[in-house]
């Protein structure tokens, strides 16, 4: 008897511990991966909210050109900030041809492969005059994304801070709605080194530039 009940715990520790390994498996098996998306065809804003509380704020909207067929968004004159935005796609059916993300379940963050979605969230801030994209973890580190340059009382256009890129979700190959704002860690000090060569070579002087090439030219001479 006590043999028949020592198998049966056995065997019932030996189920439930099956499901468990089972289920962290799956779990650890279903990740996402992430593809590039053109970056002229997506655009971050920030549109300003208010209710009769008083409440003001302002709510991330990202916007996709999907076709040629109809232009899903205008922007005002370049150069002159914020950049605001009119977002067209509201005068029409825009099914296939526009995407719109405008809460956490079409957009989140992505650091280095990994997807922040679950520790992470978005907020716009208006900070110094300008409206700030933020990413805001559960213990509270904050990180600037972006910024819109200005300040305006309508849409305005988002710009993401160096290193930062829009790109989209996959999952086992198939393309996914949901935008990542994405950073490459790797990427983003090869640009910041790169910008620092450029600027240290637009300071060098054009007659020591002439002077070496002069030098170079008189060494073939010889």
């Amino acid at each position: 008897m006590k043999n028949i009940f020592h198998r049966s715990i056995l065997t019932i520790f030996s189920t439930i511990f099956f499901t468990i390994n089972t289920a962290i498996s799956a779990q650890a098996n279903f990740t996402f991966d992430e593809v590039e998306i053109d970056q002229n065809q997506v655009i971050a804003t920030a549109m300003p909210l208010s209710d009769l509380n008083g409440y003001s704020g302002y709510k991330l909207i990202i916007l996709e050109q999907r076709s040629n067929e109809r232009p899903c968004w205008s922007e005002s004159e370049a150069g002159l900030y914020p950049i605001l935005v009119e977002p067209l796609l509201l005068n029409f059916n825009f099914s296939g041809i526009c995407g719109r993300a405008t809460d956490s379940n079409g957009y989140s963050i992505r650091v280095d492969g990994n997807d922040l979605s679950v520790s992470h969230r978005l907020i716009l801030q208006n900070v110094g005059g300008e409206i700030k994209l933020f990413g805001i973890s559960l213990t509270g580190d904050k990180k600037m994304i972006g910024r819109s340059r200005g300040l305006s009382n309508g849409m305005m256009k988002i710009f993401l801070e160096p290193g930062w890129q829009f790109t989209k979700r996959s999952y086992q190959g198939k393309v996914l709605g949901h935008f990542y704002f994405s950073y490459d860690s790797f990427a983003a000090k090869q640009a910041e080194i790169e910008q620092r060569i450029s600027e240290i070579e637009a300071q060098i002087p054009d007659s020591l530039e002439f002077y070496d090439n002069t030098n170079s030219a008189i060494a073939e001479g010889s």
